[in-house]
C-alpha cells in the first residue's frame, strides 16, 4: 500500500469513495447499536452478528490505516465470559468510546479535513488504555504446565509461526487461490489444536480471528487485497511477540529457580527474531543436530498427557489415556509432525468421541473414558502403525451424511457413494453445532489426512455405533 509517512512518523490514510465512507459509517453505527443493546441485556449479546459486522468493517478501516482498530475491535468484542456472565458495563462502554471516535475520525474525512495525526494518536491512545482493555496488558502464561512440556510446546509454536508465514506469502502471491487458502486456515487449525489446553489466550483469540477471515474469504464473504494480507501479518506478529513473551518467562523462570542462565532449548528472543524475519521452514534449525537425532516417542508423551488431562476437565468428561509400544524409536523430525496430528485425533476422540459420564453411565460403560494410543513398527512394510483408539459413542452414520449436505461438502448422489468413514476427512465437515474454542471449523480430521499425507502415510478409521472408533496411521520408515 501506498502510505506516506510524515515527520513524525504518523500513517496517512488511503481514500475511499464516498459512497464506501458513508457504508463504513452505517456499518461502524450498526456495530455501536449492537454494543449498546450488549449493556442493556449482556447476556442476550449476540455475538457473532458482532464479529461478522466487524469482519465488515475491517478491509475499509485498514485501507484508512486503522488495522490497529480493527485487532482491538476483534480481540475485545464484549462477549460474555465462559460462566455465562456478561462482561461489564465499563468495558462496553469504552468499547463503545473507541468507536465513536474512530467514527468522528472517518466523518473528518468524509468532510474533507485534512487528516488530524493528533486525533489518530489519541485513538491508539485510548486503545492502549489499561482502564478500557485490561484484557490486551495481561501477559501470557502458562497455566499449571511442567516445565519439559513448555520446552517441547514453546518450540514447536515457534517452527509453527515460521510454517505459517510462508504458506501465507505463497497465497500472497496468488491471493484467490483457494487451496493455498485452505493451506494457510490448515496450519492455523492444528497450531490451535496444540496451544487450547495451556490457557494462553492470547493465542487462541488470534488464531481464531485469522481463521474467521480466512474462512470468510472461502465462503466468498470478503475477497482477498492487499490490505487483508497486512491484517494477517499484523496478527502473525502479534502470535509471534507472545510466543516470544512466553519463552523469556521460561527461561526467566529456570534461571531464577537453577541459578543457571535457562534452558538452551528454548530459542531466545533474537535468535527468534531472525528465523522469523527470514521465513526459514527447518524445524531442526531450533537445535542444531535434530535432523540426525533418533529417539523414543515416550519423550512426547508428557505433553499428550497433559492434554487430555486438561481437554477432559474443559470438556466436562472422564478421560483416561493408555499407551502402548512407547519405545518405538524413529527421527526426530517425524515425531514433531506427528504431534499436531495426534494432538488433533485425541481431541477429537475426548470432544465428539468419549461420552458424558451420564450418559456412559446410562449405556452401562464404566463413567470414565478409555483411550489407547499404541506404535507398532512394521517390518515386512517397513512402516511406523500408529492407532488411536476410544471406547465412546463410534460415529453416527446419519448424522455425518446430513452435515455433510447441509454443508455442501458433498451433493445428494456424491453423498450416497461415499462412506461416512471418507466423509469425516472432508475439510468443512464438522459436526459440531457451532463454532467454538475447540471445535466446529471442520478442519481437524482434514489436518490429520493432510500432515500424514505429507509424510507419506494413509489414515482409515473404523468405528462401532456405541461402542468406541479406530484411527489407524501408517507411515513409512
Amino acid at each position: 500500500m501506498n502510505y506516506v509517512d510524515n515527520q513524525n512518523g504518523a500513517v496517512r490514510p488511503q481514500s475511499l469513495s464516498s459512497s464506501g465512507l458513508v457504508q463504513l459509517l452505517d456499518d461502524l453505527g450498526e456495530i455501536r447499536a449492537l454494543v449498546t443493546e450488549c449493556i442493556e441485556s449482556p447476556l442476550v449479546c449476540n455475538e457473532t452478528l458482532i464479529s461478522q459486522q466487524v469482519r465488515d468493517v475491517s478491509l475499509p478501516l485498514c485501507q484508512l490505516s486503522l488495522a490497529r482498530v480493527v485487532e482491538v475491535l476483534n480481540s475485545s468484542a464484549p462477549y460474555v465470559d465462559s460462566q455465562g456472565i456478561g462482561v461489564s458495563s465499563q468495558r462496553l462502554k469504552a468499547y463503545i468510546e473507541v468507536l465513536d471516535d474512530v467514527t468522528c475520525y472517518i466523518e473528518s474525512i468524509r468532510d474533507g479535513f485534512e487528516c488530524d495525526d493528533d486525533f489518530l494518536e489519541n485513538i491508539e491512545d485510548k486503545i492502549y488504555s489499561a482502564t478500557a482493555f485490561p484484557e490486551l496488558h495481561t501477559l501470557p502464561n502458562l497455566e499449571n504446565c511442567p516445565p519439559d512440556v513448555i520446552k517441547d510446546f514453546l518450540v514447536n509454536v515457534q517452527a509453527s509461526l515460521r510454517e505459517i508465514r510462508v504458506v501465507l506469502v505463497k497465497w500472497q502471491s496468488a491471493p484467490q487461490e483457494k487451496s493455498l487458502a485452505m493451506d494457510f486456515l490448515r496450519h492455523l487449525h492444528a497450531l490451535k489444536g496444540g496451544v487450547l489446553i495451556y490457557g494462553v489466550e492470547g493465542l487462541i483469540n488470534n488464531i481464531q480471528q485469522l481463521e474467521s477471515y480466512v474462512a470468510a474469504f472461502l465462503k466468498g464473504e470478503i475477497a482477498t487485497c492487499e490490505v487483508l494480507f497486512e491484517l494477517f501479518e499484523r496478527y502473525l506478529s502479534r502470535l509471534y511477540v507472545i510466543v516470544e513473551l512466553l519463552a523469556k518467562q521460561q527461561r526467566e523462570h529456570l534461571s531464577s529457580s537453577t541459578g543457571e542462565g535457562g534452558d538452551t532449548q528454548i530459542a531466545s528472543s533474537s535468535h527468534c527474531s531472525d528465523l522469523w524475519k527470514d521465513g526459514a521452514v527447518q524445524r531442526d534449525s531450533i537445535t542444531s543436530d535434530q535432523h540426525i537425532v533418533r529417539q523414543p516417542f515416550s519423550q512426547k508423551l508428557p505433553r499428550l498427557h497433559f492434554l487430555v488431562e486438561r481437554a477432559s476437565m474443559m470438556l466436562g468428561k472422564q478421560v483416561h489415556l493408555s499407551v502402548r509400544g512407547e519405545m518405538l524409536e524413529g527421527s526426530v523430525e517425524v515425531f514433531s509432525r506427528l504431534t499436531a496430528p495426534l494432538e488433533l485425533l485425541l481431541w477429537n476422540a475426548i470432544d465428539h468421541g468419549i461420552e458424558p459420564p451420564t450418559l456412559r453411565k446410562a449405556a452401562s460403560k464404566s463413567e470414565k473414558g478409555e483411550i489407547v494410543l499404541a506404535f507398532e513398527l512394521n517390518e515386512q512394510d517397513s512402516a511406523m502403525v500408529i492407532t488411536v483408539e476410544d471406547d465412546g459413542a463410534g460415529i453416527d452414520d446419519e448424522a455425518v451424511r446430513q452435515k455433510a449436505l447441509e454443508s455442501g461438502c458433498v451433493t445428494g448422489a456424491e453423498a450416497v457413494g461415499v462412506s461416512p468413514a471418507e466423509l469425516i476427512f472432508y475439510p468443512g465437515l464438522s459436526t459440531s453445532a457451532s463454532v467454538s474454542q475447540i471445535s466446529g471449523r471442520g478442519m481437524g480430521l482434514d489436518v490429520v489426512k493432510t500432515e500424514v499425507s505429507r509424510l507419506g502415510g494413509t489414515v482409515t478409521v473404523t468405528s462401532v455405533r456405541g461402542r468406541g472408533t479406530c484411527f489407524k496411521l501408517v507411515i513409512p520408515v
